[in-house]
């Protein structure tokens, strides 16, 4: 009878251990988790038991959007939409990066760099001044272009 527990509790698990997670970003820039992502959302296999490396999984279905290689001017427009989401994407994540850097540049009291040695090198005021100068116009060039 414990066997018979055993085993049963054994291929319950193994079924789960080879269960596929998927993780995306959703419309409201939330990270959510699950067995399925939606149509056409970029989704990454998420490691867990048994899995090594995070792999970028395709999306549950072809995307009508997909551009096909002898397709005419609306695979290409379709292609286009695709890149500039990608693109929007990066730069959204680029523009946060640089707006947290310019807020601890701000909020910092005794910024400093490390040094080759890995010894922290305080900045003078003049060089504290010139990063922020640096991480606002940072902000200002990714947050603000249309390009």
């Amino acid at each position: 009878m414990k066997r018979l527990l055993l085993l049963a509790a054994l291929v319950a698990w193994s079924g789960m251990a080879g269960a596929v997670v998927y993780k995306w970003v959703d419309a409201q820039g939330k990270l959510q988790y699950g067995d399925r992502p939606p149509d056409g959302v970029h989704a990454e296999v998420v490691e867990l038991l048994g899995i090594h490396g995070t792999h970028a999984a395709a999306p549950s279905r072809p995307m009508a959007s997909a551009p096909a290689r002898s397709g005419g001017p609306a695979a290409d427009d379709a292609a286009k939409k695709v890149v500039d989401q990608d693109v929007e994407q990066v730069r959204e994540k680029q523009c946060a990066e640089a707006q947290d850097r310019y807020k601890k540049m701000i909020e910092g009291r005794r910024l400093y760099k490390t040094g080759t040695d890995g010894e922290r090198q305080y900045l003078t005021s003049d060089e504290i001044d010139s990063e922020r100068v640096n991480a606002k116009h940072d902000i200002d060039a990714t947050c603000n272009s249309t390009t």
